[in-house]
């Protein structure tokens, strides 16, 4: 989620005392020993001093999020323990780019034994990053009440559907456009199969418009979308740049990521609200096609084998 200062800024805020002083050090690959570090174990010096901290504002997580702790700043037990910082390098390109661990919604860079260009198939270079981005996930992101009531009403009835995540608005930056004519081929073979609810997610509002006016009406009318979105792109900008409330941009890609992980197949490029799809509910990733496997893997998914092999995973029978 983005700040949003007129939400997240508001309110009390806390103040709370903590040792200072502690901080993250730099850890490396034993393949590449010297030019990516990313965040390794906490340093806490013995000369550290007691500090006092403020933080205005609610903050952004339980806008959105349950509490992973009941930690609460200021607990008297610890007054005594290490506030322990992370500095913006360990975030990027910590974090962002360094951390083998760390998942990632695509090869965005970072050094060249994770990216593995022309060595690994995105599907087996997605393994590792979403056996651990799921373990992480089941442990500490649970929804709050509001989202999980968002994407409830948004989409009432997910047994045997398809979630379609159409990633455009400024992905032309970085990555592949993928025609919506492309998610139509898998989309009707779906609903011929007697597949229900098409669950769209988009950032582009030229999407929502092609695919209602252009797809067939048979098709089309399986389309299910998120009532009232606002953060929809019509110049290939991003949502974020749209000059809209980033609270309520939060909202509806986060109502977004937990309704596509209740469908029953997805399709997708590379993106990582999708992946995110994926870290909540690991099964989909079976029965998930992306697209974008055809432009950097000269192979992916066939119609043919989606309807034969894919479908009938989730219920739905060859006829």
């Amino acid at each position: 989620p983005v700040w949003d200062e007129k939400v997240h800024g508001q309110g009390p805020g806390v103040r709370f005392s903590m040792r200072g002083g502690a901080y993250i050090n730099d850890a490396f690959s034993e393949k590449d020993w010297t030019h990516s570090p990313f965040p390794g174990d906490p340093i806490v010096p013995r000369d550290r001093y007691n500090q006092k901290f403020e933080f205005r504002g609610t903050g952004i997580w339980e806008h959105y999020f349950e509490p992973v702790s009941d930690f609460a700043p200021g607990d008297k037990s610890c007054i005594d323990k290490p506030y322990l910082r992370m500095s913006h390098e360990n975030i990027v390109p910590g974090l962002h780019a360094n951390a083998p661990w760390a998942p990632r919604g695509w090869r965005y860079g970072g050094p060249e034994y994770l990216m593995a260009h022309g060595e690994v198939l995105y599907a087996d270079w997605y393994v590792p990053f979403r056996k651990y981005a799921a373990k992480t996930t089941k442990k500490y992101i649970r929804f709050n009440e509001e989202i999980q009531r968002r994407a409830a009403c948004a989409f009432e009835n997910p047994e045997h559907s398809l979630g379609m995540h159409i990633r455009h608005g400024d992905k032309w930056t970085n990555r592949e456009l993928i025609p919506t004519s492309r998610f139509l081929e898998y989309a009707q073979a779906f609903v011929e199969q007697g597949g229900k609810a098409i669950y769209l997610a988009t950032d582009s509002a030229l999407v929502v418009d092609q695919i209602m006016r252009d797809w067939p009406k048979g098709v089309s009318s399986h389309i299910v979308q998120q009532p009232g979105m606002e953060a929809l792109s019509k110049d290939g900008k991003a949502a974020f740049d749209l000059g809209l409330s980033a609270h309520r941009a939060n909202a509806e890609a986060l109502t977004d990521i937990l309704a596509l992980s209740k469908c029953t197949f997805l399709l997708h490029g590379l993106s990582a609200l999708s992946e995110s799809a994926m870290y909540l509910n690991p099964d989909l990733v079976n029965r998930a096609v992306n697209l974008e496997d055809l432009v950097f893997d000269e192979g992916g998914i066939s119609v043919a084998h989606w309807k034969k092999q894919i479908l009938p995973q989730g219920g739905l029978i060859m006829r």
